[in-house]
């Protein structure tokens, strides 16, 4: 199976696949960070002081619980509200790390440290600057651990991004494990404020939690632990509204490795009506690793059933049974 269809690890990815991935939960995130303003003790990437927290598009703005003992962080003057202002609404992210930088040298004494790392750890994962987003997500932590974006956007680069043969492959995929326990811990925990609609609210928590589930299959299947990745990537599944291409093509694979072939086949076609998933062939050309896993699984299936066995003619003398009435 491996040498046939080995395109399950996170470098067999389109780069902008991570990106796109974390897109849908991270407006979850969002509604769920602002619905329960009223109820937190603490503004992540929101200007002072009681304006409503704005996101920058695309990146996932932050959520956390609440933390009724911390007071909320605010600028200090207009000057240091109008830098905190210009870097969440900068779209390009080599222009958005410059003035994160430039936030942080003006003001090294500001409150809002949590918010400028947060920024940039969201350009960088424009980017897909790996390496930076863990740097600045860690920071991120330092000044919040709850920060609920922060957990689910380390949680699934790590995933994402760290390869079956890398030399810190264990410690890598320990510490993603742990941020997304500890994101489904914090999300266990938020509860909807009076007034907002339980279905959103319920939706956007559902969301979130799918993503964090699909973070732990994926690091389940880079350790090849085929059961507990079944049992992530499936939760993950059940969890989401629309469960993306890549999402199914795991749990496809997953199923393919503990020879469920059928089961197999069932949701690599779900990702192959969603287009399924096209990588560098090399040469200009792409090739479609879901039509070459669904093909595999297919091949396989037929493979296992077991042969045939012919029916044994009638004994010699005795009437054949009459095809008419």
């Amino acid at each position: 199976m491996m040498a046939v269809c080995p395109d399950y690890i996170p470098s067999s990815m389109p780069p902008g696949i991570f990106l796109r991935h974390t897109l849908r939960w991270g407006a979850c995130a969002l509604f769920l960070w602002t619905a329960s303003w009223g109820n937190r003790g603490v503004a992540q990437e929101a200007p002072p002081p009681a304006t409503p927290p704005v996101a920058p598009a695309p990146e996932p703005a932050s959520a956390a619980a609440p933390q009724p003992g911390r007071m909320q962080p605010q600028a200090k003057t207009p000057e240091e509200a109008a830098a905190l202002q210009a870097f969440l609404a900068e779209q390009n992210p080599d222009q958005r790390i410059r003035l994160v930088e430039d936030f942080l040298l003006s003001y090294p004494e500001t409150e809002l440290k949590e918010s400028a790392y947060q920024a940039a750890m969201q350009a960088y994962q424009a980017k897909n600057d790996f390496e930076h987003l863990l740097t600045y997500g860690e920071l991120v932590l330092e000044q919040n651990p709850e920060n609920i974006t922060t957990l689910l956007t380390l949680a699934a680069a790590i995933s994402e991004m760290t390869g079956r043969n890398d030399a810190d492959r264990d410690e890598k995929l320990a510490a993603g494990d742990q941020y997304a326990r500890q994101a489904l811990d914090v999300l266990g925990r938020l509860r909807k404020p009076p007034g907002f609609p339980e279905e959103q609210w319920n939706e956007a928590r559902r969301e979130s939690e799918s993503a964090a589930h699909a973070a732990r299959g994926l690091m389940a299947l880079i350790r090849e632990d085929f059961v507990l990745a079944e049992l992530e990537l499936k939760e993950a599944v059940a969890l989401t509204k629309k469960p993306d291409t890549a999402l199914l093509y795991r749990l496809g694979m997953t199923y393919s490795f503990q020879k469920k072939y059928s089961e197999a086949l069932g949701v690599l076609d779900q990702a192959a009506s969603l287009g399924g998933i096209k990588i560098d062939a090399g040469g200009g050309n792409t090739r479609d690793v879901v039509a070459e896993a669904r093909e595999f699984a297919a091949k396989a299936l037929a493979a296992s059933a077991p042969p045939r066995v012919p029916e044994a003619p009638a004994p010699v003398g005795e009437p054949q049974p009459s095809l008419v009435p």
